[in-house]
């Protein structure tokens, strides 16, 4: 337990409870740890959007928000940070569900400070020997997610990979978005010789715009309001490692400037600091956007463009490699422990999913598959398990975008044609085929978080959630 105490941590305690938060924030600092804490659900999950947390101890009763309720906030934006419930005796079947949920333990009240320390250092020790941090992703994990394909794009690509892996050479990674950037990006890392150091995927457009420099530099105490002490950013915490910028298209442009001086100086300053840091950290780029395009129109600067672009790996469509289309429904099906893989799967089935457009690509194909497989429970799949495909093909778009107009008096005319005007009810079947186009977007843009998706559209969290649901669309 001594070498334990020895990692500093940043803990967040969530309780009404006065006496309990003092005594929690006594234990933990004896401990060598930074506690904050937070009367509500809403207050401590402000906090967590700024500090980088490693534990939170989080109580079910809470004044507004209850913690099961807010649980799924906390996991998206603290990054894989593990959360210990507390719960009174008689919501003891709530916490278990919490942790099937995503909680790493719990804890029932009342309870000893010894029980509490126990389960807390071995939370902790899981995090730290994962290493994974905030935006993070351990080593182990980076090797998870296989890539799979026999086309000869694909082929292209991995040769690729195996190329520039080796080297510190930059890597700007092109493709629509679910074509897998992400893996691309941990397969270099893994090969490469950085391999045992940190690998650190981050999406900087999903920070708070105005804390993204210090999210990835750094701060020192006092550099502005809120900051309250030195805090490492994610740069210094990828020392001799990689770091993978994803969406690097959306980056402000004055972090670009900021982001040029570490490609080509090596170095950076916190903020608030005048003195530089010496940076040794390889950086993969990742967009779905037209760099060149976003440079002639001022959105980009041009010497970061050239900086990133040391080697460019091009991921190709879905569409583009549809000839792997089986091997990658066997592999998904894999990951979820379908009974007998590809015999499940039909030569009928295959050439129906081959004919519908994949505009999400391979993250819309693993949502299917695993759609279908919970639909399907064990048997062969049927076209029928998977979920409608999405309408609105590329039929019809002109080169700055599709014509909704055309497309929706298109929509009516179809509609009208399969029934009297009275029960044809276009507005919810209309519905039903924009929705969920829409929701896949915004949850994109906002890398999957649905509070700020909420915010995008406008509409209250829990309609999103219900809608959701609805359509039974992934996260």
């Amino acid at each position: 337990m001594d070498d334990e105490k020895q990692v500093p941590a940043t803990i967040l305690v969530v309780d009404d409870e006065p006496s309990i938060c003092w005594a929690f924030e006594r234990l933990f600092r004896e401990e060598g740890h930074q506690v904050l804490v937070a009367s509500s659900a809403e207050e401590g999950l402000q906090l967590a959007s700024v500090h980088s947390i490693d534990l939170l101890m989080l109580d079910v009763r809470l004044p507004k928000q209850d913690g099961i309720s807010a649980l799924p906030k906390y996991l998206e934006v603290m990054s894989n940070a593990p959360v210990i419930i507390m719960t009174a005796f008689g919501d003891l079947d709530t916490a278990v569900a919490a942790v099937r949920n995503g909680a790493s333990d719990y804890i029932t009240k009342p309870f000893g400070l010894d029980d509490v320390l126990l389960k807390s250092r071995r939370a902790l020790t899981n995090r730290f020997s994962n290493r994974q941090k905030f935006e993070g992703l351990s080593k182990a994990s980076v090797g998870n997610d296989q890539m799979v394909g026999r086309s000869d794009r694909m082929q292209v690509v991995f040769r690729q990979i195996a190329l520039v892996a080796d080297s510190d050479l930059s890597v700007l990674i092109t493709g629509e978005t679910g074509t897998g950037k992400e893996l691309v990006g941990a397969a270099i890392h893994r090969h490469s010789r950085r391999s045992d150091k940190a690998y650190l995927a981050i999406a900087p457009a999903a920070l708070n715009a105005e804390l993204i420099e210090s999210e990835l530099f750094g701060h020192v105490k006092g550099s502005f309001t809120g900051a309250s002490e030195d805090r490492a950013g994610l740069f210094e915490k990828a020392e001799g490692g990689t770091i993978l910028l994803d969406e690097i298209g959306e980056l402000p442009l004055g972090i670009q400037v900021k982001l040029l001086r570490v490609l080509e100086q090596g170095d950076y300053c916190r903020v608030g600091e005048t003195k530089s840091r010496k940076c040794n950290v390889r950086i993969i780029a990742a967009t779905n956007r037209d760099l060149q395009k976003a440079v002639s129109e001022g959105g980009f600067r041009e010497d970061l463009y050239f900086r990133l672009n040391g080697l460019q790996i091009g991921l190709p469509a879905l569409r583009d490699r549809i000839e792997d289309l089986g091997i990658l429904c066997t592999h998904f099906l894999t990951k979820v422990q379908y009974p007998e893989g590809s015999r499940v799967l039909s030569d009928g089935l295959l050439e129906q999913l081959s004919r519908r457009e994949w505009p999400g690509n391979i993250r819309q194909l693993r949502n299917a598959i695993e759609h279908a497989a919970v639909n399907a429970r064990g048997r062969s799949l049927a076209i029928e398990d998977f979920p409608p495909e999405q309408p609105l093909s590329k039929e019809g778009a002109s080169s700055d975008g599709m014509n909704l107009e055309l497309l929706i008096k298109e929509f009516v005319e179809q509609e009208m044609k399969k029934g009297d005007g009275a029960s044809v009810k276009l507005h919810e079947r209309l519905l039903e085929k924009i929705e969920p186009i829409l929701f896949l977007a915004v949850l994109r843009e906002s890398q999957g978080n649905k509070i700020k998706a909420a915010e995008m559209l406008g509409i209250h969290r829990g309609t999103l959630r219900e809608r959701l649901k609805h359509y039974r669309i992934e996260e």
